[in-house]
């Protein structure tokens, strides 16, 4: 099939029925914190920026607050932080070691290329005026998230393999990013 038209189209039936199902969600706290849950509501991580401060302080523009996730036991798993300010680049570190990259590809503030610690490469869109985003691996793999029933949940389908720390901590972060400042 036409990958277009599949992205057009959704996700695929057999990632629909044995697909892993999560979602992401931010609070209305000026700091924007969040967590990320599995489908029967029990969280998984959570989220914040250190140091806690609005996402619209003026002291983000000289020194970025990290992105923190946390373990239900409060223990620090992964720390997202600015590497460059233009273009946007962010690293991922897991016990003060590199585990990945999220840059900003677009103007737009729509497309972001994930490259985990694994080699995998990641590029998700977020079309403008829609509710419903696909990312895609090199390897075709697939992620898919709806929006709603407000902008500050994300609900994300994907492989039950993907399923893990690194992936959906990027998204959370590419989730808070597109609340705070889109």
């Amino acid at each position: 099939m036409n990958p277009l038209r599949q992205a057009y189209f959704g996700p695929s039936p057999d990632l629909i029925a044995h697909g892993s199902q999560v979602y992401s969600a931010i609070t209305f706290d000026p700091a924007a914190p969040g967590a990320i849950f599995t489908a029967d509501d029990r969280p998984r991580w959570r989220f914040e920026p250190n140091p806690k401060r609005s996402a619209w302080s003026v002291r983000n523009i000289f020194k970025k607050p990290d992105f923190v996730v946390f373990d239900p036991d409060a223990h620090e798993v992964l720390r997202v932080r600015r590497k460059r300010r233009v273009p946007p680049q962010f690293e991922m570190v897991q016990d003060n070691r590199p585990v990945g990259e999220i840059a900003l590809r677009s103007v737009f503030r729509n497309t972001y290329a994930i490259t985990l610690a694994g080699g995998s490469t990641w590029l998700f869109r977020m079309p403008l005026f829609t509710v419903t985003f696909h990312g895609e691996s090199q390897d075709g793999r697939q992620v898919w998230v709806r929006v709603g029933p407000r902008k500050t949940r994300w609900n994300i389908l994907l492989d039950a393999s993907l399923d893990h720390l690194h992936l959906l901590a990027a998204l959370a972060f590419i989730h808070r990013e597109w609340w705070c400042y889109s």
